[in-house]
């Protein structure tokens, strides 16, 4: 998958990491600076003596020692230090484990360097090297020495001895004895060393502490954590393809076996035989991290080379076959020929970033290529170390080579953050952006939509008092206007009939008012406009009513169907009952199981029984008209005639809407 150029957060990380780096390296150097106090003394000449001993062991103290290295006619020889003993090639790296070579090398400590101080004066060897074993002596005692594996020991960390407990008279110098034990032919070498007050010496101590051994440690434990962080992002997206990240967990895991023997310390590190360390380390772990670096530029540049890649995998798989340690392979007699095996996954390596630096020309592809190239003159560096053909007491470079390939994957996974960002950031916007076009669109079509509903209402409003008025009032004036043209029975029924279209009109007007869904305020209007004219007729009026629950679709035609259906009942009961008194009563009904009001008006008048359909007489539309509109409620109406004289008419009407209540269920 091919990686773009980053953006200027992906080269703010880059600065970033520089100035940490810078950072570290200021207060390694302020660490290092000289206390106050006496000067420490460095000691760069000492005597060597090659032992005819062939025991691996160090004697418990240098009186107990059977090659008599305290005896007089012993021949030391003046060498200076670093001293190094070169390395010969292996003759039989298969046969059975020869005895040791075994060399003593002594200095004397001045007694300027042993002056008591608050910490006491210490004994510091920056490095010594070997496979095999090295016991320190001062005077004649057994102060220190290796206990772990005779190949994987403890060369990398610096040697810091107390001698607070061993201090001579003063003004008296003390010896020490340095007794290393090698394998034939590997050789060994062995630093300056440094006495004198701790306060003095701790500075380059922790300083080359840091530097061989805690910052690999800490950078291991870094690239592990960020190689599982990069497993965990491959899980989650291995079906879009993104091998950059499942490359760089295995390039973490082989980097960590790649790094042990730089942290094994004098008690050994674990319980592991040393074929297997050294295959796991110096052969799965190296050739390993260059196979996995491989595969990651590869991705990263969007380089095909299938044959190439093929290529490594079985050139790794070979020599980790040829090595394996069933084999019966001596890798502690031919560690250099394995840094050598390296080669050629080192150039695969350099390749690939070298051609993906030119392929896209990125500030950060171009520092990537460099530092690989740049990999190559440390690891001979490292090689010449481990040979003894420079000073023993440089620092190993090989952990920190991967740096730049770890770097990188921080720039490209800041880069793809960023660009993760800036895509919800933009999608957010665009989205945004809709949403706010599509709300304007609902929010027109919600306005048409009223309008045009507003518009229907009324349109249905005017069609609606237009029958009403053709039906009502209409018909009412036409009658008296035909009984006044053909001489009809006089002024008193025109006086009458337009008392009634009058009502009619008034009713319909009151219709129009909104009463909230409060059946109670709707009768109320009716009893305001028809009290004269019952008073007028010598009836009186009884209203015995009680809070009623809104119904909440009574709206202004609903409401004249009822309006229409009590002033019918009314006008029924002046003309036809000779009643004196009428009574209307409302309450709260439920009507099989469905809640609901009810409206009776009662009177004493004669009793009437409402007829069937078929045996109503024509032209009478009263009663067809009240269970007309009960049907357009969905109520339920009826006429009871009383034992003891008058009727009582019903109306009950549900809670629910009309359309919410079957249509025929309710009208008898």
């Amino acid at each position: 998958m091919n990686e773009r150029a980053p953006s200027g957060g992906a080269l703010a990380v880059l600065r970033w990491l520089l100035l940490l780096a810078g950072l570290l390296a200021g207060l390694l150097l302020a660490g290092c600076a000289p206390a106050a106090g006496p000067p420490p003394a460095h000691l760069v000449q000492a005597e060597f003596w090659a032992s005819p001993s062939s025991d691996w062991a160090p004697p418990p103290s240098l009186p107990a020692a059977s090659d008599g290295v305290n005896a007089a006619r012993t021949p030391w020889a003046a060498v200076a230090l670093p001293h190094a003993r070169a390395r010969q090639a292996a003759t039989d790296p298969r046969g059975a484990t020869p005895p040791p070579e075994v060399v003593w090398y002594r200095v004397q400590l001045p007694a300027a360097a042993l002056t008591p101080t608050p910490q006491g004066p210490r004994l510091y060897i920056p490095r010594w090297q070997t496979v095999g074993t090295v016991a320190v002596y001062v005077d004649d005692d057994l102060v220190w020495q290796t206990h772990g594996s005779r190949v994987w020991n403890s060369f990398n960390h610096p040697v810091w001895i107390d001698l607070g407990g061993l201090l001579p008279p003063p003004g008296q110098s003390l010896s020490v004895h340095v007794r290393m034990a090698s394998l034939p032919g590997v050789g060994g070498a062995l630093s300056t060393l440094w006495a004198g007050p701790a306060e003095a010496l701790q500075p380059g101590w922790r300083a080359r502490t840091v530097l061989q051994t805690t910052l690999v440690g800490f950078m291991r434990g870094s690239y592990l954590i960020l190689g599982v962080f990069a497993l965990g992002l491959w899980a989650a997206r291995r079906r879009h393809g993104e091998s950059i990240y499942a490359w760089f967990f295995l390039m973490a895991v082989f980097q960590m076996l790649n790094t042990l023997p730089y942290l094994v310390d004098e008690q050994g590190m674990i319980d592991l035989p040393d074929p297997w360390f050294a295959w796991l380390t110096h052969v799965v772990g190296t050739l390993g991290s260059a196979l996995a670096s491989f595969y990651f530029l590869r991705a990263i540049n969007a380089l095909r080379w299938r044959r190439l890649a093929q290529a490594l995998v079985l050139y790794v798989a070979l020599v980790a076959a040829l090595t394996f340690p069933p084999l019966g392979l001596h890798l502690d007699r031919v560690l250099p020929l394995l840094r050598l095996a390296l080669v050629p996954t080192a150039l695969a390596v350099a390749a690939a970033a070298l051609w993906g630096a030119w392929l896209r020309r990125t500030p950060t592809s171009l520092l990537l290529a460099a530092w690989i190239v740049l990999s190559f003159p440390l690891g001979f560096h490292d090689l010449a170390l481990q040979s003894y053909r420079i000073d023993i007491e440089h620092i190993y470079f090989t952990p920190y080579i991967y740096v730049g390939l770890f770097t990188m994957f921080l720039v490209i996974a800041h880069a793809r953050y960023l660009r993760a960002l800036g895509v919800a950031e933009r999608a957010n916007d665009t989205l945004a952006e809709r949403l706010a076009a599509q709300q304007q669109a609902l929010d027109e079509t919600h306005a048409r939509l009223r309008a045009a509903e507003r518009a229907q209402t009324l349109l249905h409003e005017r069609q609606r008092l237009m029958r009403e008025m053709h039906d009502g009032v209409g018909s009412s004036l036409m009658s008296a206007l035909r009984w006044v043209e053909h001489g009809g029975p006089g002024a008193v029924d025109v006086a009458q009939v337009l008392r009634e279209s009058i009502d009619d009109l008034k009713i319909s007007i009151d219709s129009l008012e909104p009463v909230d869904a409060d059946l109670l305020a709707l009768l109320a209007s009716l009893r305001y406009r028809l009290g004269p004219r019952l008073e007028g007729a010598g009836l009186a009026l009884h209203w015995q009513v009680q809070d009623l629950p809104p119904l909440p679709w009574l709206d202004a035609q609903n409401a004249l169907h009822v309006l229409r259906i009590v002033q019918e009942v009314l006008t029924n009961i002046v003309k036809h009952s000779g009643a004196r008194t009428i009574t209307l009563r409302t309450a709260p009904a439920a009507r099989g199981g469905v809640a609901g009001v009810q409206v009776q008006v009662q009177d004493d008048g004669r009793p009437f029984t409402p007829p069937a359909p078929e045996a109503r007489q024509p032209g009478r539309k009263g009663l067809g008209n009240v269970q007309a509109r009960a049907q357009a409620l969905g109520a339920h109406v009826d006429w009871a005639p009383q034992a003891g004289g008058g009727n009582v008419f019903t109306l009950w009407l549900p809670l629910q809407g009309p359309g919410e209540v079957p249509s025929g269920g309710w009208v008898k």
